[in-house]
This record gives C-alpha cells, sequence and structure tokens, in this order.
C-alpha cells in the first residue's frame, strides 16, 4: 500500500480523528461507545472513521453478536523532518508487533507478569532515549553539511534559482518536472538553468534524471 504522507497530515490534522486513534491504542471500540467516550455525535465519528479507513490507518470487524467493531489496522509511521536547508515529510507501513508474548515463566501470576512486562518497557524507553541522542547528532552534522554544501552552492551559482537547485539535488536525483514542482517554478525556466548548469560541468543528466 502506498501512503500519501501529505494526506496523512491532512487527516491527522482534525482533533478528533487525533483522540479517535488515540482511543483506539488501547483496544478495539464499535462507533456509539467511542462517540459516548469522546462527546463526538455518532454521524461525526463515522464520518471520522470512514476517512481513517479510507486512509488505511483504521479496520473493522464484527463480534459474534454481529457488532461492528473498529481498531487500528496496523502500525504506520509518519516522520516529518524541518531545518534551515530541508524540508520533508514521508510515511512508511512498521511491521507490527507479535501476536504472542512470551511473558515469563508459566507459573507466574498476573502481578508478577506485569511487572516483567513493566520492567521491558523500561528497557525499551531507555533505548529509544539512547536513539533520540543518536538521531540528535547525525541531525545535527546533517544540518552542518547542508549548510556547508549550501554555501558553495551560493558561491558557484550564478542566480538564486540556480543555487536551489543545486541545494534540491543534494538531496538526490530528480527530473526536471519534479524539480520544478519542488521549487514552484515554470518547468520550463528549470530546464533552462541546468542546461546552464550541465554547460559548466556541475550537473549531468542521466536517464532523464539530473544528478550532480
Amino acid at each position: 500500500m502506498i501512503l500519501d504522507p501529505v494526506e496523512l497530515l491532512d487527516i491527522l490534522g482534525n482533533e478528533n480523528r487525533r483522540r479517535i486513534l488515540q482511543l483506539l491504542s488501547f483496544r478495539p471500540f464499535y462507533f456509539n461507545e467511542m462517540a459516548k467516550r469522546l462527546d463526538v455525535g455518532p454521524k461525526a465519528v463515522i464520518d471520522h472513521l470512514e476517512m481513517l479507513e479510507r486512509a488505511g490507518l483504521v479496520e473493522c470487524y464484527q463480534d459474534h453478536g454481529r457488532r461492528k467493531y473498529f481498531r487500528i489496522a496496523r502500525k504506520t509511521v509518519l516522520e516529518i523532518a524541518v531545518s534551515p536547508h530541508s524540508y520533508g515529510i514521508r510515511a512508511y507501513l512498521s511491521e507490527d508487533a507479535p501476536k504472542v508474548v512470551d511473558i515469563g515463566p508459566e507459573d507466574a501470576g498476573p502481578a508478577q507478569n506485569m511487572k516483567l512486562l513493566r520492567d521491558e518497557l523500561a528497557l525499551l524507553e531507555e533505548k529509544r532515549r539512547e536513539l533520540r541522542v543518536l538521531l540528535s547528532k547525525i541531525e545535527s552534522r546533517e544540518m552542518e553539511i547542508k549548510q556547508i554544501a549550501s554555501a558553495a552552492a551560493e558561491a558557484y551559482a550564478e542566480d538564486l534559482l540556480e543555487s536551489e537547485i543545486l541545494s534540491a539535488l543534494l538531496c538526490g536525483n530528480s527530473i526536471a518536472s519534479d524539480l520544478a514542482m519542488r521549487l514552484e517554478v515554470p518547468e520550463i525556466v528549470v530546464v533552462d538553468r541546468l542546461q546552464k548548469l550541465e554547460e559548466r560541468g556541475a550537473l549531468h543528466l542521466i536517464d532523464q534524471e539530473w544528478c550532480l
């Protein structure tokens, strides 16, 4: 399934849809139950659920009493990165957690099992903090590199648009139409600058993609 990150951002921009997802993160609910818990009209809840379902964020099923329940469909990750030299959004599906978890010896009571799970969650949170520190270091170095590259692009370029094109291609190869869309500049203007940069040896055209 191809996820549209911009569409997901629009969907999650609504507070009630976020509240529905938060509620469903605890357990499945049927829509009347959700309406009462959230103090939102049943019709509005149904509309929100239909939108979330079309986006692949939730799914419905029926229990033995034929009551229709909703639950989160799968683990979806939405990443947003904003910095002085970059902006990016991506969405992807991640593997769901195992359905059955080994929580300890068979003779362990419920209280002991809960303690084991608590300890494991604490350990995972510690690993998450370590990853955040590492990610922060990576992002800091990435920003430093982009600042250096941006300065180099400005020094080399003959105008602002050429500088923006060179900076955009730092993130990867691109066709002219995509560059024009990202920079919000007519494609014919972008193609003209690309050809001039190619003549000066700054860019190369390979299989219709422009690259540094």
